[in-house]
């Protein structure tokens, strides 16, 4: 039980909580992720699920007692000066990540490990890259990104993709900025969070359903664990990534707390990972700067023991949603899994 206490430093081991990591090892989609009662035979699992329930309810009451920004009239003219912005953020880091991915990395859709030989995909990043920039064209950005998810989904199948249900978000968010009137914010933000949030949300799921992919990338990363057990390392990035996000999901003070760890995580991990990460992460942290441009005004739960309740029920039905994508988003792939 004392390695609990290192989950309280865990930003000295940032890279696998980040890290996605399938861009990293050899992966095989035919796998079937570890049994639900396999993990919750584990005690590790209970001890990391009973701490991070108790940091959630102690941030939560943190969250509703502590001003945030939005609460302070004084920051008021700069939060709606950023919010103002957003816009101009997503559309100018789509443009630059569409013409890295062009100009270095013609064969890659959307992330690292899609990787096709399709002459025609770095006409269509520079095509997305040049429509992006402008709110009257970013409408073909956005079904250009759409269509590019759709296209993976053919190559890699439905539960593959559930990993970046983000790019969705920026692809519908870029569409809403030509139709709507300038200046407006609505409900476009609210599913680039959910979404952003959501792949966050998935890739903590990961680490639990699927642990021995992350055995792999910490074969030739081992110092990152810092000596502990592999298997209660990668369930406590699992966990830590799960708590961010759900903070920045459903928190307003809290939520920038968990947009700065996550933060930290992802530039951390350029560290050991270097330029695949960068290439992964770039349409990650535009969202992400987004959201943290536009912070909730009020918490979505009222209580803290809401929020609680809440995330355990979150964790469960994640839980189930994920092994359930999976057995049913295979069945046509890969048909001998269910013989």
């Amino acid at each position: 039980m004392k390695r609990l206490f290192f989950c309280i430093p865990f930003v000295l081991g940032p890279a696998t909580a980040s890290a996605h990591v399938k861009w990293f090892v050899e992966f095989d989609t035919t796998k079937a992720p570890q049994p639900v009662l396999q993990i919750m035979h584990n005690p590790d699992f209970w001890a990391l699920l009973v701490l991070s329930v108790a940091v959630i309810f102690v941030t939560s009451i943190l969250d509703r007692k502590w001003a945030s920004p939005v609460d302070l009239p004084a920051w008021q003219p700069t939060l709606y000066r950023l919010e103002q912005t957003i816009p101009a953020v997503m559309r100018y880091g789509t443009t630059a990540f569409f013409l890295l991915l062009a100009l270095g990395f013609p064969h890659i859709m959307l992330t690292p490990e899609l990787v096709t030989d399709n002459p025609v995909l770095r006409y269509i990043h520079f095509f997305i890259a040049l429509t992006a920039f402008h709110r009257r064209t970013s409408f073909i950005a956005g079904m250009g990104i759409l269509f590019l998810y759709s296209y993976a989904v053919q190559l890699y199948g439905t539960f593959h993709m559930l990993d970046y249900l983000v790019f969705i978000g920026t692809g519908v968010y870029l569409i809403i900025q030509t139709v709507r009137p300038n200046g407006v914010q609505g409900l476009d933000i609210e599913l680039l969070r959910f979404t952003l949030t959501y792949s966050f949300l998935w890739g903590a799921l990961e680490k639990f359903m699927q642990p021995e992919l992350f055995y792999d990338l910490l074969t030739d990363h081992s110092y990152l664990t810092m000596g502990l057990d592999w298997s209660f390392f990668v369930r406590a990035c699992g966990f830590v990534e799960f708590c961010c996000a759900w903070h920045i999901y459903t928190g307003k003070l809290a939520g920038y707390g968990g947009i700065a760890l996550m933060a930290f995580f992802v530039f951390a991990a350029l560290i050991p990972f270097g330029m695949i990460d960068f290439v992964g992460h770039f349409l990650f942290v535009v969202p992400l700067i987004a959201i943290l441009f536009a912070p909730r005004k009020t918490p979505v739960f009222v209580t803290a023991w809401g929020n609680t309740v809440a995330f355990s029920s979150a964790l469960v039905l994640y839980t189930v949603v994920g092994y359930v994508s999976y057995y049913v988003l295979h069945y046509h792939l890969h048909p001998n899994l269910f013989s």
